[in-house]
């Protein structure tokens, strides 16, 4: 049925005559009233009879109203909130070192209308809950290729080994105690196999602390218990509120640890860039800066 036929009826209700409802629809009588008798046939009832010089609804027609007008606000609603979710919503899927610098930066950027999601999450993971239609995007430096996610490269940035003041200057890379996460990667095309992105078939280094939340790691860090390998816009945030002479300092790595990394935003493919992903990319792309 072409709902479209059920406002046409309901105009005929709710002013009494096929004549008025079709100068308020801007259509003309004759059509209005074809429109009407496809109607009454699809229904296999009568809506109207004439009343004097209008119509009025059949008992069959008042019920049919009834459930037109109930039918036709859900149907209004329904657009209305699928519009809502495309505009006042987003669902960002990314991990914990991007995580840790967004909530400065949201206040910079025009969503202060968005009911917002942030969830970190395991690379591989952002990518399946973006097909499922979960996340509007994500933000990761290891993609894993799937059907329908469009990758899109933000820039590079660079990670370095550091460690308070005074605690592992004079020790070589080997022997200092690192913290590292909990959990590595695996089957990434990109080969990282450390969720930090030290590169551990190169340079092996001495594992002290494992943990899962990056502010565990910070703090075992800043107490002179460890070395922690970060990007360098993490230490920055780090030593801005610290004194200078308690600020992490960078440790010297040998020339075969690669120490530079990529930053890429995910989307699905089905669904066109639109503002929201334009200004996540600026956002992502000032952080590494």
């Amino acid at each position: 049925m072409d709902t479209n036929r059920l406002r046409q009826f309901c105009a005929i209700a709710e002013t009494g005559s096929m004549t008025k409802a079709s100068e308020l629809l801007h259509i003309t009588h004759s059509g209005l009233s074809k429109s009407m008798k496809i109607l009454q046939a699809e229904l296999r009832c009568l809506l109207f009879r004439p009343s004097g010089r209008g119509l009025e609804l059949t008992e069959d027609g008042i019920l049919i109203y009834q459930r037109a007008k109930e039918f036709l606000r859900q149907e209004e609603q329904l657009f209305k909130l699928d519009k809502s979710v495309e505009s006042n919503t987003l669902r960002i899927g990314t991990v914990e070192i991007f995580l840790f610098m967004m909530a400065e930066k949201l206040k910079q950027h025009p969503f202060s209308h968005h009911t917002i999601t942030l969830l970190d999450l395991e690379p591989g993971s952002i990518e399946q809950m973006i097909i499922n239609k979960q996340l509007d995007f994500g933000i990761t430096y290891a993609p894993y290729p799937m059907d329908n996610i469009e990758i899109t490269e933000i820039g590079k940035y660079r990670l370095g080994c550091y460690h308070v003041p005074g605690s592992f200057e004079q020790q070589t890379l080997f022997d200092i105690p690192f913290v590292v996460p909990m959990h590595g990667l695996t089957n990434n095309p990109l080969g990282i196999k450390e969720r930090d992105g030290w590169l551990e078939s190169v340079y092996p280094r001495n594992k002290k602390y494992y943990v899962n939340l990056l502010s565990t790691a910070l703090e075992l860090t800043l107490q002179g218990l460890c070395a922690i390998y970060i990007p360098d816009f993490i230490a920055k945030k780090v030593n801005a509120t610290r004194k200078s002479n308690e600020a992490l300092i960078e440790h010297a790595l040998p020339k075969k640890q690669k120490n530079q990394q990529r930053a890429y935003i995910l989307h699905d493919k089905r669904r066109p860039e639109n503002n929201q992903c334009k200004q996540l990319h600026k956002m992502i792309k000032e952080i590494i800066a």
